[in-house]
């Protein structure tokens, strides 16, 4: 059996520095500020969905987090292994904290595209909404929130789905995000509204990141 150590993950070199100065458009010291942070929390220097899921469930108790949670984790992993390690989270905290907003909605429409085609059906509109509603505790205080999910969909689809086919495009979503005030809360969810980075006096740790994020975005 093992003695039960957590195997540590390696400094970065100058190379790895570099490299992702140049992924994330980041200072050295911005990047070097970033990892400490990351190792606090990550001392294998990966992050597995579990734990990632944990956050969610720590920041809201006694919410059903584990579906939205599990499906922003499927995204920002990248290279599908199961983990993030810090690469993929750096690339993450540069969409979530900058100011692309075409960027940022491009992620958000992935989180909403639940089966990958490029396209949003309803049916996938209306689940993710479900999922944002239950890890807000939106369903606890409302047990019409299915109903209330469903009557958004249906109105943003009248509105903005010009094709009628049932479909939305990313085109067609980023227009719903720049001309729907009470959807824009929604899609907060997906941390569009978190402010620039302001290094060294941002979120002392990784979970304390997601936990700023998630409580401003969340506030419908």
């Amino acid at each position: 059996m093992g003695n039960g150590k957590i195997k540590q993950a390696k400094e970065l070199t100058e190379d790895d520095i570099l490299k992702l100065c140049i992924v994330s458009q980041f200072s050295k010291e911005e990047i070097l500020f970033c990892y400490k942070n990351f190792i606090a929390d990550c001392p294998r220097g990966k992050l597995s969905k579990k734990d990632f899921q944990n956050i969610y469930k720590k920041i809201y108790p006694g919410n059903k987090t584990t579906k939205f949670s599990s499906r922003i984790f499927d995204v920002y992993d990248r290279n599908k292994d199961g983990f993030l390690d810090f690469e993929e989270f750096l690339k993450a905290y540069k969409i979530t904290t900058g100011s692309d907003l075409n960027e940022k909605l491009k992620v958000a429409f992935e989180i909403y595209d639940l089966n990958n085609d490029g396209v949003l059906d309803k049916k996938e509109m209306f689940e993710t909404l479900c999922n944002i509603y239950t890890m807000a505790g939106i369903d606890q205080k409302n047990k019409g929130y299915k109903k209330l999910a469903e009557e958004k969909v249906n109105i943003i689809y009248n509105r903005f789905n010009l094709k009628r086919d049932n479909f939305l495009t990313l085109q067609e979503f980023i227009q719903c995000y720049l001309n729907d005030e009470s959807l824009k809360k929604i899609l907060n969810a997906t941390f569009l509204e978190q402010k620039p980075h302001n290094f060294p006096n941002g979120p002392k740790s990784y979970r304390e990141y997601h936990s700023e994020a998630i409580q401003k975005a969340l506030s419908l």
